[in-house]
């Protein structure tokens, strides 16, 4: 199975603030749709439910411990406690958050889609280091900050060492 994680971070690690972005990118949230449209999402409890509803045209599935705290959902949406659970299921997924769900998968994962917010912000969830060692710089696009974006940001792309 191979496992990409997306994220945006910014320039201190910090990924989010109360369950929820500290940033507004409409080219990030472009490319995180470009990305992962027609493709299987794995996030954690709490992004769930900070995102309110499943992602549309996605495979969504939750990986949380508290299984009897979304008993409220619908279809459509999977809920497991461990990657062995779909690891056999899917050849494909990406990790869409959070904290702690980053650092289940980051071992695990092959790839990683960050974006980079060239500004630091101060939160309550960290991504977590990427290690030089285990990690290359594949792709590197640097974009200014303008009407759309109030902050520089690189889109990069990491592959893990062989």
């Amino acid at each position: 199975m191979k496992i990409i994680l997306i994220a945006a971070v910014s320039k201190n690690g910090f990924i989010g603030k109360n369950n929820q972005l500290m940033w507004h990118l409409p080219n990030d949230l472009k490319r995180f749709k470009y990305l992962t449209v027609g493709k299987t999402v794995l996030m954690g409890r709490k992004t769930f439910e900070s995102l309110g509803k499943r992602l549309p045209k996605r495979r969504n599935i939750i990986l949380t411990k508290k299984k009897r705290k979304l008993l409220y959902l619908k279809k459509n949406i999977s809920i497991v406690s461990s990657i062995k659970e779909i690891e056999k299921i899917y050849k494909k997924i990406f990790v869409i958050g959070g904290e702690k769900t980053y650092e289940y998968t980051i071992e695990k994962a092959q790839t990683i889609e960050l974006t980079l917010v060239h500004k630091k912000f101060y939160g309550d969830a960290k991504f977590p280091k990427i290690d030089q060692k285990k990690w290359k710089k594949i792709y590197e696009l640097f974009c200014e900050k303008d009407n759309n974006h109030l902050f520089d940001y690189s889109f990069i792309r990491f592959e893990r060492k062989k």
